[in-house]
């Protein structure tokens, strides 16, 4: 914004003008001053603008990696795992004569915590990522992981407020959405809506009260430097407003990390034993030892699967508490 200041009168136009020359001095003065005031508040806030920009820009490449990860982990892990488990559900069935799916249901009943649903479920799970991968589509989003094909940030939603799935939400609706999570929530859960999120992204809006040209000399000095005043104030709060989004964003990629951190952990283990577990030629599930590995493996797929379906924000925009202390709850099965 500009700020112009029309000093065109000279001492005669405020001699004619009935503005005696002290005045109109100390009117000059006040509005330099407004002037001043105006500009410095103008430069704070394209800075913290700045800063916030640079902020999401950096939580939305978190948030791109993270789908990444998730992306691979599907096809590459749990892909494996599942090519694993019909290689052995068919050896079984051609020695006992079963066909696929009475050898599938025998094999997977010998284990507890795993059924066929289940594997269905981590099979729908690898298709669908590999649909992404083969399609082509940029995965930039943990929704986009989970195969909603949506964008970026939207993806940590859990529901927006309206009570749809942002994860389900594409275009003009998921960025509406994402804009009244960075105002706080929609006005009616109480929060800013998507004007104070389109603030936060896309800079304060200045209205004629705020505008300090226009004013002329003398009398009109002191509202002009009123106004600056106020229009200061006002951008020192919105200059709060973003700083707090901005730490907030920082919380968010924070829990990214931690996710991320986990997700690759257990990940890396599932990949080991995986290895091992593919290297018995004569898996037997009915021997112990090799029924140990194939849990051990089963309980670190199972892990990967339920964090990357949290979602990491709920429908008022706030970190979910489904996604904390997570490595206190897994812990056991990095350790052992």
């Amino acid at each position: 914004m500009i700020f112009i200041i029309p000093i065109i009168l000279g001492a005669a136009a405020l001699v004619t003008a009935g503005v005696g020359v002290s005045a109109g001095a100390n009117g000059v003065s006040k509005l330099q001053k407004a002037e001043k005031i105006g500009k410095s508040a103008e430069q704070r806030y394209k800075k913290a603008n700045k800063s916030l920009e640079k902020k999401f820009q950096a939580t939305q490449k978190f948030a791109e990696e993270y789908g990444q990860l998730q992306i691979n982990v599907k096809i590459n892990t749990i892909g494996r795992f599942i090519k694993f488990i019909s290689r052995i559900d068919q050896r079984i069935g051609q020695r006992l004569g079963q066909n696929s799916s009475q050898s599938h249901q025998r094999f997977l009943e010998g284990f507890e915590g795993f059924s066929a649903e289940q594997f269905k479920e981590y099979k729908a799970e690898v298709l669908d990522a590999q649909s992404l991968a083969v399609g082509g589509l940029k995965v930039v989003g943990v929704a986009s992981a989970a195969s909603q094909g949506t964008l970026g940030l939207i993806g940590l939603f859990g529901t927006a407020s309206t009570g749809t799935a942002i994860s389900g939400l594409s275009g003009v609706a998921a960025w509406n959405a994402t804009l009244a999570w960075l105002g706080g929530g929609s006005l009616a859960a109480g929060g800013g809506g998507m004007a104070l999120g389109t603030v936060v992204l896309g800079g304060i809006t200045v209205g004629p009260a705020l505008m300090i040209g226009g004013f002329v000399l003398g009398g009109e000095g002191k509202k002009a430097l009123t106004k600056a005043i106020e229009y200061a104030k006002e951008v020192d709060n919105k200059i709060a407003q973003l700083d707090k989004s901005k730490g907030f964003l920082g919380q968010v990629q924070r829990r990214i990390k931690e996710l991320k951190y986990l997700v690759n952990s257990l990940n890396s283990r599932a990949i080991q034993s995986l290895t091992e577990l593919e290297s018995r030629a004569n898996f037997n599930p009915h021997l112990e030892e090799d029924a140990a590995k194939f849990r051990e493996v089963l309980l670190l797929i199972k892990a990967s699967s339920e964090i990357m379906k949290l979602p990491i924000l709920d429908d008022k925009g706030k970190l979910t508490k489904a996604t904390e202390n997570l490595q206190e709850k897994y812990r056991h099965l990095l350790e052992n």
